[in-house]
């Protein structure tokens, strides 16, 4: 957005924030210390979306004492000036440029651990959320019959606009997974416009894990259940910048899922690599019995190499998504994860040598030997993989 537009931007807001009451803090005495509502907007390359976000709020919050706190992840197309310049012409607006961390969700607890507001309020910066909604979510909150709202395509109301059919599916099927897996009862789990207490955040903050994309999961399924309330809303199409809506971010939410299901007595993370090798390990006996129903010969060597490229695969994008390996990286990240697989092939016939066991195929060994092994060499091979294939330093931020 061209210096010009934004600045006229800024004082238009300016001129509307004054209007509702908002002067500068050092003359505005009746200006409480703590508003009743604080709105949470995170952002990554919104330069374009968030002047219109902002005056739009201005006109919808005017009844409401309310502070807007944005959180910015370094953005490229530097919507972290553009807030800055807001928050200079505001008493309500707060920014926050984050440098070394990325992600909806950390944003998202960045920005309420500096709020004030009795109410946090969590919204997209990209107006696909109706900010005429606010105010019927904020409302159950601030009068006391709730601890979160959350704004939901699936509530009366509601509904998600012009989403294709693929879109609708993968929402609807990560709705389904959260229900069942976390017993939520709520129409639209994976909301990302919604609002909740102080004193729910304050109850479960210690307790969330600030990765991915749905951190309404953490304040719905951490602790004891919450008292909740659904306000339909339509989803709106993106009309500036692009989706974040990628593998990696469906690969978190995954996790995500694991983790507020098992708890934090294994890590999220493990499970999660655990799972895919168990995939991998039915890829491989599948494989190897039809090859060897087909006279194929090296079945059991082409067997393996079809497991470890799909669990390369899976884990690449599921398991460690946040640290997603992509083009030329990906393929090169096939090399250590082979070599670490062989690895895990001789952990196990080590295993079955200790135990006595003389096999060609590991496949063939006592049931015992095979569970020992196995256990061992994921353990093994999961620490490796994290430290060497998917290291901080190598990974590609999204």
């Amino acid at each position: 957005m061209p210096s010009g537009q934004v600045n006229s931007k800024v004082e238009e807001f300016a001129d509307s924030s004054k209007a509702a009451g908002s002067r500068p803090a050092r003359y505005d005495r009746r200006r409480p210390s703590d508003p009743a509502v604080s709105v949470i907007l995170p952002t990554y390359n919104e330069a374009e979306n968030l002047p219109i976000l902002l005056d739009r709020l201005a006109t919808i919050l005017i009844d409401i004492d309310y502070e807007i706190v944005i959180v910015d992840d370094n953005s490229p197309d530097r919507t972290w000036e553009i807030a800055a310049r807001y928050e200079d012409s505001s008493p309500r607006i707060r920014s926050l440029r984050r440098l070394g961390e990325r992600g909806l969700s950390s944003a998202v607890m960045a920005g309420m651990e500096v709020a004030r507001g009795r109410v946090l309020a969590v919204m997209d910066t990209d107006l696909q959320h109706d900010e005429e909604a606010l105010i019927a979510i904020v409302n159950p909150i601030l009068d006391g019959d709730a601890d979160v709202a959350l704004g939901s395509r699936e509530a009366e109301g509601g509904s998600y606009g012009e989403w294709s059919k693929s879109r609708r599916l993968v929402s609807w099927g990560g709705a389904q997974m959260a229900k069942r897996m976390l017993g939520l009862a709520v129409s639209d789990p994976m909301s990302g416009f919604f609002a909740i207490s102080r004193e729910r955040y304050l109850a479960v903050a210690d307790q969330v894990n600030p990765r991915g994309f749905k951190i309404l999961l953490e304040f719905l399924a951490r602790g004891e259940k919450p008292r909740v309330t659904e306000v339909g809303y339509g989803f709106r199409d993106r009309v500036n910048g692009a989706t974040k809506l990628t593998g990696g971010v469906i690969g978190n939410y995954l996790v995500a899922l694991i983790d507020l299901f098992a708890g934090r007595l294994v890590s999220a993370t493990f499970t999660a690599y655990a799972l895919v090798g168990l995939m991998g390990a039915v890829i491989r006996f599948s494989s190897l019995l039809v090859m060897t129903a087909f006279g194929v010969q090296a079945a059991t060597l082409i067997a393996f190499e079809i497991s470890v490229i799909a669990n390369y695969s899976f884990n690449n994008a599921f398991t460690f998504a946040q640290d997603r390996r992509r083009g030329w990286k990906a393929v090169a990240g096939l090399l250590p994860f082979h070599m670490i697989a062989l690895h895990g092939l001789m952990v196990q016939a080590g295993i079955a040598a200790f135990a006595g066991i003389e096999t060609a195929d590991l496949w063939t060994a006592p049931v015992w030997v095979q569970v020992v092994g196995i256990g061992v060499a994921t353990t093994g091979n999961f620490h490796l993989n994290r430290a060497i294939t998917w290291r901080r330093s190598a990974s590609v931020s999204s």
